[in-house]
């Protein structure tokens, strides 16, 4: 038996910690957009990073933002989905030692332009096996 079921705002801060690789939904001229890229959640804010001059640091300067990031388990028809959303700003200033440590980027060339977004508001559900309890 599959259950579904929402996820606290806690739970999806914890998955969002243990992942790395979401998307990033803004809007680029007038239209729905998506950039798939590695996140780090340090304090309460999602952070990524950029190269300069690219449509996604043009669109998210200032701009509230959706960021999503899920886990599929297809043998187990299981998972989980987190959604964050918040206005989203480029920081100026020197890159806190925490967002640096956590924050991989693996794409290649450089991403100098690093973004905070605030999760202002946080959504998630997960699927998967009921685990029944056994019998006594």
């Amino acid at each position: 038996m599959t259950d579904s079921a929402a996820l606290t705002p806690a739970q999806c801060r914890r998955l969002l910690g243990e992942r790395g690789i979401g998307r990033a939904v803004y809007t680029e001229h007038a239209l729905p957009a998506v950039a798939t890229m590695n996140y780090a959640v340090v304090g309460e804010r999602l952070w990524f990073r950029t190269a300069q001059g690219t449509a996604l640091e043009r669109a998210v300067d200032d701009a509230v933002i959706a960021f999503n990031a899920d886990a599929v388990d297809a043998a187990r028809r299981s998972g989980w989905s987190v959604t964050v959303s918040g206005r989203c700003r480029r920081v100026t200033g020197p890159e806190p030692e925490a967002v640096r440590t956590a924050l991989d980027t693996w794409a290649p060339g450089v991403r100098e332009v690093l973004f905070a977004l605030d999760m202002a508001h946080v959504t998630g559900r997960r699927i998967g096996p009921v685990e029944l309890a056994s019998a006594s």
